[in-house]
């Protein structure tokens, strides 16, 4: 009798998962491949995301091929809408919340989360944030028919969703602590460029500042700024960053910084556990 063969996990099917996934299959075609992700699996370009709503592009025609196909491309086993409640790697299990699952290498790329400011206010909790599909569906209904937005973040999230707003005919205004848009990726001329022909565009910047709270007023929202200034739009997008979600790994005794910790192989403080992502 063959012995069994544990299954490769990928933990998440985003572009790391689906392209380590693609380039596993490339090197072997045999080995059980099991793919899980908290959303329905599709494969879809998240870059896209900051830059669909002028194209007219919904959340359903950005998904560029779906979970069952994705799984005869790859021959995998791919589980969608499952989450990942723990893994213990001294048994080399995985838990999910539909049950465990034995891996013979864990790959873990699960993405990041939207860094939330710590806003007050009695509708801090109507901003939005747009990380996948589902919220950029969320977006797109709350903005159906609006026309005014604030986006809290001038990095290169923030530039894109405004570039793409204006475009689309919305006025918009930008917040960030900054003195210059891209502050952290590119010299100051680089950036107020950005700035200059983001402004040509319609776009107003509100630099050196931070939101302090978004309060309901009548049908607007009013945000209050640290300078106390006050701007009201009809929608607040959050474009302030990613952080990556560690919790697992933590919990899982894997070596965490700022995300989790690999060599130049990809492996964690668990050889048999890689991790990948942006």
């Amino acid at each position: 009798m063959d012995p069994i063969v544990m299954p490769v996990v990928i933990v998440g099917t985003g572009l790391a998962g689906y392209t380590a996934a693609r380039e596993f299959r490339k090197l072997d075609p045999d080995t059980p491949l099991v793919l899980v992700s908290s959303d329905d699996a599709g494969f879809y370009s998240k870059p896209m995301l900051s830059n669909a709503l002028a194209q007219g592009k919904t959340a359903e025609s950005l998904l560029l091929t779906p979970a069952d196909q994705m799984a005869v491309q790859l021959r995998a086993d791919i589980r969608a809408h499952t989450r990942v409640v723990g893994i213990d790697p001294a048994s080399k299990h995985v838990q999910l919340d539909t049950g465990d699952l034995t891996y013979s290498r864990l790959v873990l790329a699960s993405g990041a989360d939207p860094i939330r400011l710590p806003l007050g206010g009695d509708a801090a909790d109507q901003v939005l944030s747009v990380n996948d599909r589902a919220d950029y569906a969320r977006f797109r209904e709350r903005i159906a028919g609006k026309k005014r937005i604030v986006i809290l973040g001038g990095g290169l999230i923030g530039c894109e969703f405004a570039n793409d707003l204006v475009t689309g005919g919305y006025e918009v205004a930008v917040i960030d602590i900054a003195t210059h848009p891209l502050g952290r990726l590119v010299p100051a001329e680089v950036g107020r460029a950005m700035q200059d022909a983001l402004a040509a565009l319609g776009v107003a910047w509100h630099l050196g500042v931070s939101a302090t709270t978004v309060n309901r007023a009548d049908a607007d929202l009013r945000i209050t700024l640290s300078d106390g200034a006050e701007l009201y739009a009809d929608a607040v997008l959050s474009a302030i960053g990613l952080r990556p979600r560690t919790q697992l790994a933590a919990a899982a005794g894997l070596n965490i910084n700022r995300g989790i910790v690999t060599d130049r192989f990809l492996a964690t403080s668990d050889p048999y556990i890689h991790a990948l992502g942006d």
